[in-house]
């Protein structure tokens, strides 16, 4: 992110988490002052709460309507999003180049003039970021008249998609409460439901790979494998970095029990999940080199590693070198550049201990926040005491 996206985003940031905060500490006042409140009222919530998870199938359809009726409900006070962050008006060309029915579009013939972040102008002029999160975006577009709508049904996709895979590793009524948990915490003031580049639709790939992996060991179907290899297309073509390093364990784990299956189980573990699988991951790579060719010139070279090369000299990682600088048609494309990310990577390098630890705390607090803090408190102190 750049200067000016660096203070949009802690704009809308700041924004809901004050929000969140206020709702979190009138919550927790309430049930410090009247703690019986209601009590009668939760015990029947519960109960049927119980009943529905049970019905494992019924309570994932539930937790993903929740989610959107949830969202669409907090219109009034959130609104339709505006986007103000580069990444994603870059989002928003991809989507409305789907929408268009095309993968790429043509160079403008003064496309100089028309340079802009996250944006690449030549061979084709198209959004640098893989197109997992275009499609979903197109969709609302289309059909619903407006991207946001897109975004509104992948919060509520990944939702079901989070309480989908806690029940293939947690009991019935705990991964119906997780569900629900994901969908206060993320599916409502997260800018994950209230920007263009949220993170849903990665989520909801990841969920499939780890929902996936437990079911395929206890039943060996090939509708399993077929979600599991939804899921890894769906991140290699929305977060391949991240989706790399989370797939990584998830793949480990199914080779470690692979290798542990008797030779006379193998035909037919192969038959039904390595086959069905390596055709989802070909079907995704052929899709993908296809993709690069179109939009790129090469299936080899992503529009992301074009961009970099054409405007972004600065590394993703701290130890890596700066690139020699590119030739800058415009001084703000060169200001983006050498301004908040150079002072970010140079603070990295300088100070590798505090990145990690600035990160990791921001981690905590998007994953947690305010709603989900207090109960962790609670948990911790509980464990410590314990001890």
């Amino acid at each position: 992110m750049g200067i000016a996206d660096s203070e949009d985003d802690i704009d809308v940031v700041g924004m809901f988490f004050l929000i969140e905060f206020c709702l979190t500490i009138i919550a927790i006042g309430v049930a410090c002052v009247f703690p019986n409140l209601g009590a009668s009222w939760f015990e029947r919530v519960e109960q049927q709460l119980g009943c529905l998870a049970r019905r494992r199938g019924l309570a994932v359809v539930v937790v993903g309507l929740t989610a959107l009726a949830a969202r669409a409900a907090l219109r009034p006070i959130e609104g339709i999003p505006q986007p103000g962050i580069h990444d994603e008006f870059s989002y928003l060309l991809g989507a409305d180049t789907f929408a268009r029915g095309r993968i790429t579009n043509p160079t403008h013939p003064m496309w100089i003039h028309f340079e802009t972040f996250q944006v690449i102008q030549q061979p084709t002029y198209t959004s640098k970021y893989l197109p997992a999160q275009g499609p979903i975006l197109a969709v609302g577009q289309v059909f619903l008249g407006h991207p946001f709508w897109g975004l509104w049904l992948s919060v509520g996709l990944m939702c079901a998609a989070i309480c989908w895979m806690l029940q293939g590793w947690l009991p019935p009524i705990w991964a119906l409460l997780g569900g629900l948990l994901a969908l206060i915490r993320l599916g409502t003031f997260s800018y994950w439901a209230n920007s263009y580049w949220g993170g849903a639709v990665a989520a909801t790939g990841g969920a499939l790979v780890l929902g996936a992996l437990p079911r395929i060991k206890r039943h060996q179907r090939a509708r399993d494998a077929l979600l599991m290899g939804l899921g890894l297309a769906i991140l290699a073509n929305s977060r391949p970095y991240d989706g790399l390093i989370f797939s990584l364990p998830v793949g480990i784990a199914f080779i470690v029990w692979m290798y542990r299956k008797k030779r006379a189980t193998l035909g037919r573990v192969a038959a039904r999940i390595v086959l069905p699988l390596r055709l989802v991951l070909a079907v995704t790579g052929a899709g993908m080199l296809y993709y690069f060719w179109r939009s790129s010139g090469s299936p080899i070279r992503s529009p992301f590693f074009v961009y970099a090369q054409a405007y972004d000299p600065i590394p993703v990682f701290p130890w890596e070198s700066i690139k020699p600088q590119p030739a800058y048609h415009h001084a703000a494309l060169r200001n983006f550049y050498f301004g908040l990310p150079l002072a970010q990577y140079e603070f990295a390098r300088s100070h590798p201990s505090w990145f990690v630890l600035t990160r990791t705390a921001f981690l905590c607090f998007f994953f947690v926040g305010p709603v989900l803090g207090p109960a962790h408190g609670f948990y911790c102190w509980s464990a410590a005491c314990r001890l």
